[in-house]
């Protein structure tokens, strides 16, 4: 009995502190972009002397990483569908690697805090789209 009490009052709770979470990492996401875009240093270090050209490439995939990640937000909150999330969570994890392996490759540093916006990104996605689906499946076991 007590089990079932801390499941309908502490699921709920956790999903809505995911949800809160999952809002600010993507308005999180949009500003970072934007401030990344627009040559400010304030997240990333603003290394175009060193970068040279490639300093455009990596503003303008977290643009287009912003766009699906906004994408993704809509689609999950239009449809209450929230297991594509977890493919999204798994897609930032993965980004960690690739964005060191693009720096070895072109044989420039990556900024870290890159890795650190993914890890929180992909992280945020999983707990918030686990807890919606758990939430879901216990919605239905109640009824």
């Amino acid at each position: 009995m007590i089990d079932k009490f801390l499941n309908q009052k502490t699921l709920p709770l956790l999903s809505m502190l995911s949800a809160i979470n999952f809002n600010v990492a993507v308005i999180f996401l949009l500003v970072v972009s934007l401030f990344s875009a627009a040559g400010s240093s304030l997240f990333f270090d603003n290394n175009s002397e060193l970068y040279g050209p490639l300093a455009g490439n990596l503003r303008l995939m977290l643009i287009y990483l912003t766009l699906s990640q906004f994408a993704g937000y809509c689609f999950c909150s239009y449809s209450q569908n929230y297991r594509p999330l977890l493919p999204i969570g798994l897609f930032w994890l993965l980004l960690m690697g690739s964005i060191e392996f693009y720096g070895m490759v072109n044989q420039i540093p990556i900024d870290e805090d890159y890795g650190w916006l993914f890890l929180y990104l992909g992280l945020s996605n999983w707990v918030y789209g686990g807890f919606m689906l758990a939430n879901g499946y216990q919605r239905r076991d109640v009824d």
